[in-house]
C-alpha cells in the first residue's frame, strides 16, 4: 500500500453505513455520484411540496466510525451555488469547524424552478415594485423537517441537536422566518443578505426567539456595498435578534467591498467555525522512530462494543490500521503505546506492558472507543 493520506483514508468511510429505513414520505427517484467531488446526489420527492428536489450531500473528510458516534449536519438552501460542499469538507479538514456533512438543497436540471414560491409564505413585493409570488414557505418548511431531516438523521450518523441551517437571499428570509417560528428545529443559522422587503412581519416574531428557544446560535451577514434595501435588511433582523446575549448568542457581520453575491464565499469561512466549533483543535504530533519489536506486540484482532473489528498490521509503509468495512490507513508512533493519523484528529492508544495489549482506545474528533482483544 502506498503512503495514504489519513484525510482520504477516513473519509471513504462516510458512506460505509448502510442505509437504514426510509421515511415513507420521502421517494429517492435516483442516487449517485455528484457533479462535486467527495458528494452523493439524490433526487429525491417530496410529498409534503409535491415536487422533486435534488440533494448533494458531503461528508466529512474525519466522519464517526465509533460506536455511537454522530456528527452535525450543515443544511444549505439554494443548492449552496455548488461550492458550500466542498468549503465545508475544507473547513473542517483544516480543523476550523467540527467535521460536518454538508447537505444542499436545490432543484434537479430541467425540472421547474420554484425557487421562489418555496422559500416566501406569501406573495411580496419587490423594491421596484413587482410581486414576488411566494404563498409555498409552509409546504417547504415541512418538508425540510418532516421529511428531509429525519430521513438524513436515519441515512448517516448525524447529531439532531446539532445541526445548522444556511440561507442566503430568499432563502436568508426562510432562514430568518425559520427562526422566528421554529426556532428549536435547528442549533445554529446562518441568515445572509435576508430579503427582508419579502416579509418585514418576521422582525417582530424575531425579537421574541431567544425566550422561545434559548441556547441558539445565530450569524447574520451582509455585503456593505449592496443595495440600501438589502443591507437595512441585514442590519435589521440583526437589532432583533439583539436584545438577550444571555439566551442568544448572535454575531453580526457586514462584508466590506462586497456585493450581494460576491461575499458567499467569505460568509461560510467566517460563521462556520463560530456556529460549529470543535471540541479541540487538531494536534499535530512529530513522529518517532520503533523497532519492528516494539512494534509488533500491537499486532492482532481488537473487537470494538459494537463487533466490529480493528485489526492492526504492516504495510511496506509501516503500521497499518483497519476498521472493519473501511478502508486501511497507516498510523505514525508519537510515543510508545500511543500512535496517530496524519492529517486528522485521529489516535490509537494501546495497554501499557510488555506483552500483547489487552485493549487499545481509539480517538476519533473528541470521540473515543475501547476495543478489546480477540
Amino acid at each position: 500500500m502506498s503512503i495514504r493520506n489519513g484525510l482520504v483514508a477516513l473519509a471513504a468511510l462516510a458512506f460505509a453505513f448502510p442505509a437504514l429505513a426510509m421515511t415513507p414520505a420521502l421517494t429517492v427517484i435516483s442516487e449517485g455520484p455528484a457533479p462535486q467531488r467527495r458528494a452523493v446526489q439524490l433526487i429525491v420527492r417530496s410529498e409534503r411540496a409535491s415536487r422533486d428536489f435534488q440533494i448533494q450531500v458531503t461528508a466529512p473528510g474525519t466522519p464517526p466510525i465509533l460506536p455511537g458516534q454522530t456528527a452535525p449536519a450543515i443544511y444549505v438552501l439554494d443548492g449552496g451555488y455548488d461550492i458550500a460542499g466542498p468549503t465545508g469538507w475544507l473547513l473542517g479538514g483544516a480543523g476550523a469547524i467540527a467535521p460536518a456533512y454538508v447537505i444542499t438543497i436545490g432543484y434537479p436540471p430541467g425540472g421547474p424552478f420554484t425557487r421562489e414560491r418555496d422559500l416566501l409564505f406569501a406573495p411580496g413585493t419587490r423594491p421596484d415594485g413587482t410581486v414576488a409570488k411566494g404563498g409555498g414557505g409552509a409546504a417547504f418548511r415541512a418538508f425540510l423537517l418532516e421529511e428531509l431531516k429525519p430521513f438524513m438523521e436515519t441515512r448517516y450518523p448525524l447529531d439532531p441537536k446539532s445541526a445548522v441551517l444556511f440561507g442566503h437571499s430568499l432563502s436568508g428570509i426562510f432562514t430568518a422566518n425559520m427562526l422566528a417560528d421554529r426556532p428549536e428545529a435547528f442549533s445554529g443559522y446562518l441568515i445572509a443578505s435576508p430579503s427582508l422587503w419579502a416579509d418585514p412581519s418576521v422582525i417582530d416574531r424575531l425579537r421574541t426567539v431567544s425566550a422561545r428557544a434559548p441556547g441558539r446560535k445565530v450569524f447574520v451577514a451582509w455585503g456593505a456595498k449592496e443595495e440600501p434595501y438589502m443591507t437595512d435588511g441585514g442590519q435589521k433582523v440583526s437589532a432583533a435578534l439583539s436584545s438577550d446575549p444571555a439566551r442568544l448568542t448572535l454575531r453580526t457581520k457586514a462584508f466590506e467591498n462586497e456585493q450581494h453575491i460576491s461575499y458567499y464565499p467569505l460568509v461560510m469561512s467566517a460563521a462556520f467555525p463560530f456556529l460549529l466549533p470543535r471540541a479541540a483543535p487538531i494536534r499535530h504530533p512529530s513522529p518517532i522512530a520503533l523497532t519492528r519489536a516494539q512494534t509488533e506486540r500491537y499486532f492482532g484482532t481488537y473487537a470494538l462494543s459494537d463487533g466490529r473489528k480493528v485489526t492492526i498490521g504492516e504495510d511496506e509503509d509501516g503500521m497499518l490500521l483497519e476498521v472493519e468495512g473501511a478502508p486501511a490507513a497507516n498510523i505514525h508512533a508519537e510515543a510508545l503505546d500511543r500512535f496517530y493519523i496524519h492529517g486528522v484528529d485521529a489516535r490509537i492508544t494501546f495497554d501499557a506492558g510488555p506483552g500483547p495489549p489487552a485493549a487499545l482506545v481509539f480517538y476519533v474528533n473528541g470521540a473515543e472507543a475501547r476495543a478489546v482483544r480477540k
